[in-house]
């Protein structure tokens, strides 16, 4: 599934249309494919209603199947939210991006369409390979319709550091879409990493460095740089036309050093850059202009963008005015064109490069460099010409996995210069063990291995999830069933953790408090005839009785050391030892005054240090650091360490939440008693183990680990705190309807 078909939909002369196959490195990577499989896109124009069907018909015929848009989702989804939002913000371009409410409506809608479409056509159990950022919103819609598809997303261009990545007004939305999904790869670890932190940061979800826990699956996540398709490109080599093409350039270049730039017209390419380079380069010795010639190939791109039409003049007239400064009559150092060229006539140009110039601002993986690379390596030697040196900007994915490039910033135009200086310098020798090294790796990256290896991925992290499912999400059905057996329970006992469960995780604990929709809510269970409501909590007693005290609830406060029964009294049930806390609040205190965004929480039996707000890689790192200290401090003394969302706590050994839920139930429950459990975090895992058999526990955002194998009955994941109010709306109703459902 990408956003285009793999063929281009136009209209002859007599007005019908024709289909006119792509290319491009994801249609010659998936070209080595050796299964069948069916492609859903956009065919690339808007068709009129009474070809439709037409059409449909044609494409079927290749397992095509096309997502039809109309003139204003071409706009809205395609040229605003797409290129005028996402695209500029993730190659860091944010003073380029622009938003709007109504697009973004549209892009939500297209995406589900594409959802939809897909879910109509897979098999049951089939592999699904969702592309690029036009559709980050598909893989989770499609798995609320298909939770049976192995689904794929792959990014093709950056995704930028969090700090950017949260601009994005939607960004959950854009996250939770891509969680969907079994499987994520991105250009480079760099980008994988972003998209952790941004996780972290604005869903608060913490991560494996290859997985993150979401929806009672792991989604897996790795660094899959795209390559290019090797065998075509030697075909293409091995062409008369390219060897006439080769010699033609020979004879028009002849005595001249070539420095070679081909580019899609776009502001993230860095072309102006580029030119002020060159122009310093020959005013630095303005002889160099009859001996150094620079040709700068501009593929057309979005040219009914006045924008982009825009950023074309202002390249032409800056090569026009560099010309001007440098040029003689007949001859010109900078040398443009902007047209299509065919495969022949560019692995030609390659060839002959002196310096290939691949500069770009931000990009994703680009596979010029790769082009070059191949064609100057595997190409016959040119008489008397020297293989190439590649001039690779470090802010391209590329860079990461070419080790022979010289690496330029192409913000910096003396340093750019300099290197331009050094690589047509470069001796002979040493442009054959830069090619040799980088050679290899575009061999070992060739696009259709590429497919293969992704899909391979995707097979392993579908099994693993396969094998460790033991909770399903709380759908529909799975609702209706557990507010039926609610309603018909003679007695009805909900055991439910707070914060990342009744209310969301916020930057700092005391803003968690409960809002009256919330109080409302939980007044409305506590009314329910025959049913106990207890909040079992790590937070304070002081906090839970300001915001609970009134309410006809229990509450179990420091995971267990102190309770209160509804309208009773505080009791602290266990006598422990407590005289290391002071020991552990110093070392707490003192961490948390060097590392800004924590602080220490005291609590009457134990001491917390939360890090929610803290730069998430320095503290992660003092985090380790820290827990070494604590686990020294706590040698021979009766207390125990716990990890929570973004928060260490240290608290007695033996007080526990899931001792708390055992007093509740001394003989056990008898058959009509509905008991139901929800947390979100390992310190309820205490709680899972503690409910009794047959009841229903509910996990927020993920399965707790150690509650995998408690052999708790029903088990069922849900997404949010949302969702969790949703459902316990849902039951109260159901209940005091004597069991009538959730509703339509």
């Amino acid at each position: 599934m990408s956003n285009r078909l793999p063929v281009q939909v136009t209209t002859d002369d007599a007005g019908r249309l024709e289909l006119v196959p792509s290319s491009g490195g994801l249609v010659s990577a998936l070209r080595g494919i050796g299964e069948e499989f069916s492609w859903i896109g956009w065919p690339g124009a808007v068709i009129p209603a009474d070809e439709e069907e037409g059409l449909r018909e044609r494409l079927a015929a290749d397992r095509l199947y096309p997502v039809l848009l109309d003139q204003a989702d071409e706009a809205d989804f395609y040229g605003r939210i797409c290129n005028e939002t996402i695209w500029p913000l993730f190659h860091y371009f944010v003073d380029r991006m622009l938003f709007t409410d109504s697009a973004w409506k549209r892009y939500v809608d297209v995406n589900e369409r594409f959802a939809e479409k897909i879910a109509a056509h897979s098999p049951r159990g089939a592999r699904v390979w969702v592309h690029d950022f036009h559709l980050m919103l598909v893989p989770a819609a499609l798995r609320r319709r298909r939770p049976d598809l192995s689904i794929g997303f792959f990014l093709h261009v950056p995704f930028p550091a969090a700090e950017v990545f949260r601009l994005l007004p939607p960004r959950e939305e854009v996250l939770l879409g891509l969680l969907g999904a079994d499987y994520i790869g991105f250009h480079t670890s760099d980008f994988a990493q972003h998209f952790r932190w941004s996780c972290l940061r604005v869903l608060g979800i913490d991560s494996e460095p290859d997985a993150i826990e979401h929806g009672g699956r792991s989604v897996e996540i790795g660094a899959d740089p795209i390559g290019i398709d090797v065998a075509r490109f030697r075909q293409v080599l091995a062409q008369p036309e390219t060897a006439a093409m080769m010699n033609e350039l020979a004879e028009r270049y002849s005595g001249q050093r070539l420095v070679l730039g081909v580019e899609r017209l776009d502001y993230t390419k860095g072309i102006p850059q580029k030119l002020r380079a060159f122009e310093r380069y020959l005013e630095d010795d303005p002889t160099r202009a009859k001996t150094t010639t620079m040709l700068q190939v501009l593929v057309p791109s979005r040219l009914e963008s006045a924008a982009y039409r825009l950023q074309r003049d202002e390249i032409e007239l800056e090569i026009a005015r560099i010309n001007g400064r440098f040029g003689q009559p007949g001859r010109t150092p900078i040398e443009y064109m902007h047209r299509t060229v065919s495969p022949a006539e560019l692995v030609a140009l390659y060839r002959r490069a002196d310096v290939m110039a691949v500069t770009p601002l931000r990009d994703g993986m680009n596979l010029v460099a790769q082009e070059f690379v191949l064609c100057q390596a595997a190409a016959p030697k040119l008489p008397g010409r020297a293989r190439g040196v590649l001039l690779l900007s470090e802010f391209a994915g590329a860079a990461q996995i070419l080790p022979g490039a010289l690496l330029v910033n192409p913000w910096d135009i003396a340093g750019l210069t300099e290197r331009l200086v050094e690589a047509l310098g470069m001796s002979t020798p040493e442009r054959r063990r830069r090619l040799a090294l980088m050679s290899g790796s575009v061999r070992r990256l060739d696009a259709p291995r590429w497919a293969e290896n992704f899909l391979g991925h995707l097979a392993r992290a579908t099994r693993r999830n396969a094998r460790a499912a033991v909770a399903p999400p709380l759908d529909r059905g799975a609702r209706e069933r557990v507010v039926v057996r609610a309603a018909r329970a003679g007695r009805r006992t909900l055991l439910l953790d707070y914060d990342g469960t009744l209310r969301e995780i916020v930057e700092h604990p005391s803003l968690a408090r409960p809002t009256p929709e919330l109080l409302a809510l939980l007044a409305g269970l506590a009314a329910l005839p025959a049913t106990e409501v207890h909040i079992v909590s790590g937070r304070a007693s002081t906090e839970l009785e300001a915001w609970f005290g009134r309410l006809p609830v229990a509450l179990c406060a420091e995971h267990g050391y102190r309770v209160r029964p509804a309208h009773g009294s505080w009791t602290t049930p266990h006598v422990v030892d407590l005289s290391w806390i002071p020991r552990i609040e110093r070392l707490f205190r003192r961490v948390s005054a060097e590392i800004p965004g924590t602080h220490v929480e005291r609590k009457s039996g134990g001491v917390a240090w939360h890090y929610r707000q803290a730069e998430p890689e320095y503290v992660e790192w003092r985090g380790r650091e820290l827990l070494v200290h604590v686990e020294q401090l706590l040698s021979g003394v009766p207390a125990e360490v716990l990890c929570g969302h973004r928060v260490i706590e240290v608290r007695a050994r033996g007080v526990d939440k899931g001792a708390y839920v055992r007093t509740l139930f001394p003989d056990g429950k008898r058959r009509d008693h509905f008991v139901l459990s929800a947390g979100d975090d390992n310190t309820d895992a205490d709680v899972t183990a503690a409910v009794p058999a047959g009841s229903v526990v509910l996990h927020v955002g993920q399965v707790i680990e150690s509650a995998r194998a408690a052999g708790v009955r029903e088990q069922y994941v849900v997404a949010s705190p949302a969702g969790v109010r949703r459902f316990l709306h849902e039951l109260t109703a159901g209940v005091s309807a004597g069991g009538a459902g959730p509703a339509a």
